[in-house]
């Protein structure tokens, strides 16, 4: 008898760390099965992967005929055109890894990445955003990033936005620590593709300047330097490359932005470029600094640069979920129920409307509605439920 209750308590706690330890592997299994077989995760990859395998092996990552012969000859995908990459070169330096890997196992590998990049960013978040905060919050929160549709999408394409959306979040953390360097060197994400950051990286720079924590630009010019030597090894002429890439950059393709669907209805090209109208948003709010805090004034300018910026597909708006968790974090807080309770109604009719959108396969330039929704959330909930609401005279 003594033994049987030596050991019930033994068991007790080895029995869900042995069941959580086989369940992820099922995960990883089943999830290897998944990507091997089908296209899971592939679309975009295919570009990135083979971009980077070309810079490897010092050859141009932006010429058309090689990333052609690549895919050709190395990838064997179901893809039936060449598939470009069109960012900065720094996203190469840091998938240089995955292509010492063959191209399914470098998509298996990304797909993990991804998930992994997400779910931590999703927690940081949680603990940024709410810092009184029940179980119950945390599951719904981590519920709702898992199955918003951007977010789909990234995975299913093989996206590389995460990595903005990664680098964006911790910055914000890296900050509320006190750890200026490291939060410069993680804006280096944000590099590839910087049109998404405009606004709150620009926030961020300044914020450093004013508060005099030079050792956030120091972090972020050594995180480039470093790239920038990588490549100079690897290619010396990347710079010459990167000039030429602006000369076959597809940038006026209508995408789901203001401006975007301004120039799909064939009214103006100019609104492109309504981000520049935006620019001295992120001064203002370093000179308020004292009423509008760090990572309320990012969630602000996140939200306001995904609509209004010049280029961005529908993954991209994965970056909305930075303002989406202070929303969420306001409708937590105590009192006006039926105000939460009609934001919660409205969050899960917008969510089932963008699924619909995917299902009937809409034009992406229509997306441009997702951010407008949250736009239209975001000022409600912080006029009637933030601490910082706007009373009624």
């Amino acid at each position: 008898m003594r033994s049987l209750g030596a050991s019930s308590p033994r068991l007790s706690r080895w029995l869900p760390t042995s069941l959580l330890v086989l369940a992820g592997l099922s995960f990883l299994l089943a999830l290897w099965d998944i990507a091997s077989t089908t296209s899971l995760g592939e679309n975009d990859f295919v570009g990135y992967w083979s971009a980077a395998y070309l810079l490897r092996d010092g050859q141009n990552p932006y010429n058309p005929e090689l990333m052609k012969i690549t895919q050709q000859t190395k990838l064997h995908t179901r893809q039936d055109s060449t598939i470009m990459a069109w960012n900065p070169p720094t996203l190469f330096v840091f998938l240089l890894p995955l292509t010492w890997l063959s191209f399914i196992q470098a998509k298996y590998a990304w797909l993990l990445v991804n998930l992994t990049m997400i779910v931590t960013s999703a927690i940081r978040l949680v603990n940024i955003y709410l810092p009184v905060r029940k179980p119950k919050h945390i599951l719904v929160i981590l519920l709702f990033v898992m199955i918003f549709p951007p977010v789909l999408a990234g995975i299913f394409m093989g996206q590389v936005t995460f990595l903005v959306f990664f680098g964006l979040v911790f910055c914000i953390t890296l900050i509320k620590k006190e750890k200026w360097f490291w939060a410069g060197a993680s804006l280096i994400l944000t590099t590839i593709k910087p049109h998404l950051v405009i606004l709150p990286a620009l926030y961020i720079f300044v914020l450093m300047a004013v508060n005099r924590k030079l050792n956030g630009w120091i972090g972020f010019i050594v995180a480039g330097c470093s790239c920038a030597i990588a490549l100079f090894l690897l290619r010396p002429l990347w710079i010459q490359d990167l000039i030429g890439l602006s000369t076959i950059a597809p940038v006026q393709w209508a995408t789901p932005t203001i401006g975007g669907l301004i120039r799909y209805l064939g009214i103006s090209n100019t609104a492109r470029y309504l981000i520049i109208l935006f620019l001295p948003l992120p001064f203002l709010l370093v000179r308020h600094r004292n009423i509008l805090s760090m990572e309320l004034s990012v969630a602000l300018l996140t939200l306001l640069t995904i609509p209004v910026t010049f280029f961005g597909w529908s993954y991209d708006q994965t970056l909305l979920l930075i303002p989406i968790i202070q929303v969420f974090s306001w409708l937590t807080q105590p009192g006006m129920r039926s105000i939460k309770a009609t934001g919660v109604l409205a969050i899960i009719l917008a969510v089932g409307f963008n699924i619909y959108q995917r299902a009937i396969s809409t034009n992406d330039v229509y997306y441009v509605c997702v951010p407008l929704f949250w736009w239209l959330l975001f000022g409600l909930t912080w006029y009637f439920i933030s601490p910082l609401y706007i009373k009624h005279e």
